[in-house]
């Protein structure tokens, strides 16, 4: 039987195509929030993907892009805020919205759950409704909004669907379900995501997995590595020095996965692998332990 969970991953093909549609619907009228400095705010898997984007931005528009925690923001004069909120109801999040309005900074609020009271407090609203997901653990939603941004800052990304609907149907995670050492890396605006894939399996598998930037890997963190270790990477092969550390991390007897895809795709993967890892060790992805959907704290806690 297939799970919520599993349902949700593999319609991440079908919610990119609506993703692509809903960005030209909202092109022009966003066009405006994609210039000069951005600040990206988030919590949790959208914080991650928010340091992945801003430094996408960065890379993309040669302008200052910077991932904020909403509960360490101070409204920045001449900055825009994207927001990125499945829920919308985030405490945290909305504490930052109310700053930013109060000072007169812009935000736009990416969100997945219609009527939030996020969408109140911003000055531009991208809707993704229809990727929100069943669970608690953030999958379609992830990478609709990464899409999205992607979209909005770079152009067109041709044929992603197709490429996650055929890598999903070909992933097999058993090779990789002995081992519980786990290493997400990722270089520049990838090493977000790299973060990302890592919460996503800490959530659903209820394991301890690591991220790094995959050149600053070298720098210690390599000396946890044997035989009984996994490194998942999210570059692309065209990058020597990426192939270098690879080559290093093979040395120490670890196995690696590097496709060296479009790395959305490799998160996609990813998700699966999580699950599968979920299912092997009784861990229930729907309920993970001491998660909720959003985090809702009075005033004090927040």
């Amino acid at each position: 039987m297939t799970t919520a969970i599993e349902q949700d991953i593999r319609s991440i093909p079908a919610i990119l195509r609506q993703t692509y549609q809903r960005v030209e619907a909202y092109r022009a009228q966003l066009a405006p929030f994609f210039e000069g400095p951005l600040a990206f705010l988030g919590c949790g898997s959208s914080y991650n993907v928010s340091a992945a984007l801003a430094a996408f931005y960065e890379q993309e528009k040669g302008a200052p892009g910077q991932a904020l925690f909403p509960s360490d923001y101070r409204p920045r004069k001449g900055w825009t805020n994207i927001a990125i909120s499945r829920s919308g109801t985030t405490t945290e999040l909305l504490t930052a919205l109310r700053r930013a309005k109060a000072e007169g900074i812009r935000t736009l609020v990416l969100v997945g759950d219609s009527g939030s009271p996020a969408e109140e407090l911003a000055d531009a609203v991208l809707p993704l409704e229809f990727a929100s997901e069943q669970g608690v653990v953030q999958t379609r939603f992830i990478v609709a909004v990464s899409l999205a941004l992607r979209l909005l800052i770079a152009g067109e990304q041709p044929g992603l669907a197709e490429e996650i609907e055929q890598a999903l149907n070909t992933f097999d995670a058993k090779p990789y379900l002995r081992f519980n050492h786990v290493v997400y890396l990722g270089r520049g605006w990838r090493y977000g995501l790299a973060r990302t894939a890592a919460l996503n399996l800490q959530e659903t598998a209820i394991l301890v997995p690591e991220s790094h930037q995959t050149l600053d890997y070298r720098h210690g963190p390599i000396a946890s590595l044997d035989e009984n270790s996994l490194v998942w990477c999210l570059d692309g092969k065209d990058d020597p020095a990426v192939a270098a550390v690879i080559e290093d991390v093979r040395k120490t007897g670890a196995s690696v996965y590097w496709p060296g895809v479009d790395p959305l795709v490799t998160i996609a993967q990813g998700q699966l692998f999580s699950l599968r890892k979920a299912e092997a060790r009784g861990v229930d992805p729907m309920a993970p332990r001491h998660l909720s959907r959003s985090i809702v704290l009075s005033e004090t806690e927040a």
